[in-house]
């Protein structure tokens, strides 16, 4: 390790956990979460439940274990990107628009 990695005067403080999940569930890291979640839940939604809705009844639990099935990766893409936010101790970057960077 270098001596500035050692230092701890040099290294940024975290964010806290409200900025952290703020910045995770706006913009496109929101965007880049439901992706995942559409990506993983459809693949986990084939192997594990395609038969037991396809062959029937649709139930109340059956809609409940579909429903989990893509609300677990988006809750793990999501705390995976705040963990990365704190960590960085960067606060999230918002986009800006021509207009706001242009000088009068």
């Amino acid at each position: 390790m270098s001596r500035l990695e050692q230092d701890p005067r040099t290294q940024t403080p975290p964010v806290a956990w409200s900025v952290a999940l703020r910045g995770a569930v706006r913009g496109r890291s929101l965007t880049q979460t439901i992706v995942a979640a559409l990506a993983v839940g459809s693949i986990l939604f084939m192997v594990n439940l395609y038969a037991q809705v396809r062959d029937g009844p649709f139930t109340w639990v059956l809609a409940s274990r579909v429903a989990l099935t893509f609300l677990v990766p988006w809750l793990n893409a999501t705390m995976g990107i705040a963990i990365g936010l704190r960590k960085s101790g960067a606060s999230p970057r918002r986009r800006t628009s021509p207009a706001d960077t242009a000088t009068p």
